[in-house]
Formats: structure tokens, sequence, C-alpha cells
């Protein structure tokens, strides 16, 4: 039995429901029919069994009818539910994917931007006369090699996210078809 749940959070019952309903009404018309045939007498005895069994098969129809609509409505919503999974997989997909390019594009303007300066303070003289304190030289920063721009870390996370992006592919294609064969 499938249990979904609404916008305000009740539980429905989706099958269940259905069937429960449909018992219903079987069963309504089931007695309203044995109260119609009987009790006439003599010559209209035989006319009422054929009431009967036309209202046997009356309701044969109807029942058949009804679970053929439970049925439409149980793959309707398991179809609905199917597109939501998809559309919700989708989106994952897409917010892990912009999460790793910003992370590797941080990354990749960290690498280029020079590094900050350190303010050098000059040394207090103790004495008037005395000469100042060379300071300490600040290291320029090396200059990156023309090539492609993109340090070995880059190239092997680039690499690392196309592999999980086509392990995300193949995993939802697979999905699609299990769940495309299962509602067939």
């Amino acid at each position: 039995m499938e249990q979904t749940r609404s916008k305000n959070g009740e539980v429905v019952k989706g099958l269940g429901v259905h069937v429960a309903v449909l018992c219903l009404v079987a069963l309504t018309l089931a007695v309203a029919l044995a109260g119609c045939g009987g009790g006439s007498g003599g010559a209209e005895s035989g006319s009422g069994s054929a009431k009967q069994a036309a209202g046997g098969e009356a309701r044969e129809e109807a029942s058949a009818e009804g679970e053929e609509a439970a049925e439409r409505t149980a793959r309707a919503k398991r179809q609905a539910a199917q597109v939501q999974a998809l559309k919700r997989e989708e989106a994952e997909a897409a917010a892990k994917r912009k999460r790793l390019e910003a992370a590797i594009a941080k990354q990749a303007a960290g690498a280029t931007s020079p590094p900050k300066k350190k303010h050098v303070r000059k040394a207090k003289k103790k004495h008037p006369r005395s000469k100042p304190k060379p300071t300490t030289t600040t290291t320029t920063p090396k200059k990156t090699s023309k090539g492609s721009g993109e340090t070995a870390a880059e190239k092997a996370a680039r690499a690392q996210f196309a592999k999980e992006e086509a392990q995300e592919v193949a995993a939802f294609k697979r999905r699609a078809k299990q769940e495309a064969a299962e509602s067939e």
C-alpha cells in the first residue's frame, strides 16, 4: 500500500482508500438489488432470478470498472512521484555541480592573486647617533609559467569532477530505465 504526504503533512493512503470506497459502493448496490428482486411470488419468481442475474453482471462490471479506475489513479500517482524524484535528483546534481565549480574558481582565484605585503616597522633608535637597523627585504612573488594557467591540483580536481558527473549521469539514466520498466 502506497503512502504519500500531502502539502499540510497528513499521510494519505493511495490505493487502500479507493478500494475501500469501491467495496462500500458494491456492497450498497448488492443490498439494494437483493431487496428489490425477492418476494413477488408465483409466476414472477423466474423473472426475479433473471433480474438478480442481471444485477450480478452489472455489479461485476461496476467492480471491474472501479478496479481499473483505481489502477489508473495509482499509476498516475506513481508517475507523478517518479517525475518529482527525477526533478529533485536533477536539482541536487545541478547544485553539486555549482558548488564544485565555485570551489574550483575560488581555488584558481586564490592561486593567481599576489600574496599580501607585510608591513615592516622601523626599528626604534636607542641612541640618537646610532644607525638604523637594516629592514628585512620582502620576497617578490614568483611568476607562474604562461602555459595553461592551471596548476596540477586544479587539473586533478577538474578530472575528478568530470568523473563524478559521469557517474551521476550514468546512475540517473539507470534509475530512470528501472523506474520505466517497473511502471510498465
